[in-house]
């Protein structure tokens, strides 16, 4: 009969496999030719990290070279993605999920290291003690759930850090749990788009975005923010209409009523997709808006 003890070590070695479990299908065999390399890490059991499967396929289909890689693999990968761009110099993206969160962020420590730049380091659910945004990264995006005993890391800006953060606490979201946050077909297509733009600037100064959604409502994310300045008259509704922006959001980053009134020249913080010109339209223009639900350009 199998003993207790022996029970468990098997399990943990059933574990440990799963762990180091790497897969290189999703990786574009015409990786030299692609606009760009993406690195994807699993969480702590590969085997039911298949959300990240599903995005590297998308980034793939975007023409960017994506391959999924275990969280314990990330030295590895780190050291071939620094000779891959010694050698053939293109923007680089990483993703991470749990764990693999904490290993995205030493991943992009090494290149940074190494004078490597990262075009965008996302991250879903790290861990509280994943550490900082490292100053060689351009663009920064985490998911997040500060509720979950698992993940819940809301990770700051290291020191040096000036590129474009965004940081989406969704809490308040009852149908996503850790386990579950990569597998969701709207976030996946929203961050592959984010790697297609990787390499997009914006204008103007680039305000750290921290925003956490409703229990309901549409899920957007946006680059950064961008301080504008309000005209004498102007409300939260009416910029929000202007900037194509939901006016919550408005509300929520500059600490205001939605009906709020502005003052002349008062600085308010509105959000930003990178690549779209943030150009306030005519007064004639601002009176027929796009709707604030349009899909953005990537």
């Amino acid at each position: 009969m199998i003993q207790g003890k022996q029970i468990t070590a098997v399990l943990a070695g059933v574990l440990i496999a799963m762990c180091l479990v790497t897969t290189a299908k999703a990786q574009q065999p015409n990786a030299d030719h692609a606009r760009g390399r993406a690195y994807l890490f699993y969480g702590l059991i590969a085997a039911i990290d298949w959300g990240m499967d599903e995005l590297a396929a998308r980034i793939n289909r975007s023409g960017v070279a994506a391959s999924t890689n275990s969280h314990m693999s990330w030295r590895a990968v780190a050291d071939q993605a620094i000779s891959d761009y010694r050698r053939d110099p293109k923007p680089i993206a990483v993703v991470g999920h749990s764990i693999g969160g904490d290993s995205a962020i030493q991943f992009a420590q090494a290149l940074g290291s190494a004078r490597v730049p990262v075009s965008l380091l996302i991250t879903y659910d790290p861990n509280r003690g994943a550490g900082s945004v490292p100053a060689n990264v351009h663009r920064y995006i985490n998911l997040y759930q500060s509720s979950n005993i698992l993940g819940g890391g809301d990770l700051a800006p290291g020191p040096g850090f000036h590129g474009h953060y965004a940081s989406y606490n969704l809490k308040d979201r009852s149908e996503i749990i850790h386990v579950n946050l990569d597998k969701f077909s709207r976030i996946q297509e929203l961050l592959a788009a984010k790697v297609r733009s990787m390499g997009a600037g914006g204008e103007g100064e680039a305000v750290p975005l921290r925003i956490v959604f409703a229990a309901s409502g549409p899920i957007e994310l946006w680059d950064s923010g961008v301080a504008v300045s309000a005209h004498a008259g102007d409300t939260l509704q009416l910029l929000a209409a202007t900037y194509h922006v939901p006016v919550w959001a408005l509300a929520q980053l500059n600490k205001k009523s939605e009906g709020a009134a502005l003052s002349e020249g008062e600085r308010i913080v509105v959000p930003r997709y990178l690549g779209q010109r943030l150009a306030r339209p005519a007064a004639t223009d601002a009176q027929n808006p796009a709707s604030s639900d349009a899909a953005p350009e990537h």
